[in-house]
């Protein structure tokens, strides 16, 4: 009879400590949750081996071997790693008031490329389709809000100094036209005739990549053209427009390689400060639209309303929660599947989940902001056992819009802690454990 409870009893133990398996979140990560049961499974077959323990001694060791398995760490096996899983826990505010983000000033190096790019400064262009009006500004408050009233957004026309020569701006309040002049003396007279002076708009080098001064004697408005583009200069000649010189330099054209150095210095959503807590996939995302040219009226909370949801608590099938509130209990997040099917409404928006850091600078270097999947801060991962699989409980989204080759280092738009530069090591160490991505193209 003694064996026959003793068995029972082996039974039941060996069903406790047998190891229990978790699916991953995602398809690109593949996961395996384990506990430690070897001595469980020795301590069993002593029990059936041993007929002569007594009951009471069976039922204590049967205890003993339920607390050492409720105490043991849960680890898991993430993309060939060996990880410890905490209780499912999603941080939030508290952890990013707790923590600080990596920040670092801009490293120059010794790469004399980058200097030159470094000590420069983009000069974006942009276009009135009512006007006619071409308008340049280094300030991308500026070329933003622009884009947001209906004007064009041409890209960068050239490259200014940080300092030099100044170029100043006027503007006709009867036309509505800006005039932009390296000359003080044509600044003075236009003021005497009614321009109103609005201050030094960028530098200009004594020596460089010219920029062409075009007049087009039949325009109301938009009268002076600027570009250092010779073809463009000479098929404005051919239609009438008077070519009046060069204007000012330039340190670089709008074409400047972007081999070592790039910054596309996209918006900056706080998520906190707007009421979306959650909402850092999202702020991202968006972000990274309305560089492009997107949605560009559209505030943070009203693009979060359009949101997909999870109708399971899955991540991989849509936002779980609200982005609205934050609670440690509720996983609130979107993974880069839905949220590549969300953007897709508005824009060329592409999952690239998988991809290498050098893959995600390249799209950097071509223009393309990228939705990277992080820590909040960039503090260690840390994996929780949810009820969907294995996830970071201290999860957060940032945009990627600049890279510094000769410094190491990145520039993210980060919905949490603002834009700024980190080390790249530190960036990539935190990206490559889970390597979620979604590019805007």
């Amino acid at each position: 009879m003694k064996k026959s409870v003793l068995l029972v009893c082996s039974i039941t133990l060996a069903a406790f400590a047998a190891p229990a398996f978790t699916q991953a979140e995602a398809t690109t990560q593949s996961t395996t949750i384990t506990t430690s049961s070897t001595a469980l499974e020795n301590e069993s077959a002593e029990s059936v081996l041993s007929t002569e323990t007594p009951a009471v001694a069976t039922q204590e060791s049967s205890a003993d071997q339920n607390t050492a398995a409720t105490t043991q760490p849960q680890t898991a096996v993430v993309n060939g790693e060996v990880v410890e899983l905490e209780p499912p826990h999603k941080e939030g505010q508290a952890e990013a008031n707790a923590t600080q983000a990596p920040k670092e000033e801009l490293m120059e190096g010794n790469a004399r490329s980058f200097r030159a790019a470094a000590a420069s400064v983009p000069m974006y262009r942009l276009y009135n389709p009512n006007s006619g009006e071409h308008f340049y500004t280094k300030t991308t408050s500026e070329r933003d809000h622009l884009r947001s009233v209906g004007w064009r957004y041409e890209g960068i026309g050239w490259q200014a100094p940080t300092g030099g020569n100044p170029v100043y701006r006027l503007y006709n309040p009867n036309a509505g036209d800006h005039h932009y002049t390296l000359n003080a003396g044509e600044r003075d007279h236009l003021k005497k005739v009614g321009w109103r002076y609005e201050g030094i708009s960028w530098y200009s080098p004594s020596s460089g990549t010219p920029l062409y001064r075009l007049y087009n004697p039949n325009a109301k408005a938009g009268a002076h053209h600027y570009t250092p583009i010779t073809s463009e200069r000479d098929q404005l000649k051919k239609a009438g427009w008077r070519y009046e010189g060069i204007a000012w330099y330039a340190v670089g054209s709008g074409q400047q390689s972007h081999e070592d150095y790039r910054l596309l210095g996209v918006k900056n959503y706080n998520q906190y400060a707007l009421g979306a807590p959650s909402g850092c996939e999202g702020a991202s995302l968006l972000q990274a639209l309305q560089y492009k040219g997107k949605i560009t009226n559209w505030s943070l909370r009203s693009f979060l309303n359009t949101i997909p949801k999870s109708s399971n608590g899955n991540p991989n099938s849509g936002f779980v929660g609200s982005p609205f509130v934050e609670n440690s209990y509720t996983y609130s997040a979107i993974y880069p599947a839905p949220l590549t099917t969300w953007g897709q409404k508005y824009g060329n928006v592409q999952n690239i989940s998988g991809s290498s850091m050098n893959t995600l600078i390249n799209e950097v270097k071509n223009g393309n902001p990228v939705v990277a999947w992080v820590t909040i801060n960039f503090q260690p991962i840390r994996w929780g056992n949810w009820s969907f699989g294995v996830a970071a409980n201290n999860n957060h989204a940032v945009t990627l819009d600049g890279f510094n080759k000769a410094g190491n280092q990145v520039h993210v738009s980060d919905p949490i802690s603002g834009s700024y530069w980190l080390n790249r090591t530190t960036f990539e160490n935190i990206y490559n454990a889970r390597k979620y991505a979604v590019v805007v193209r």
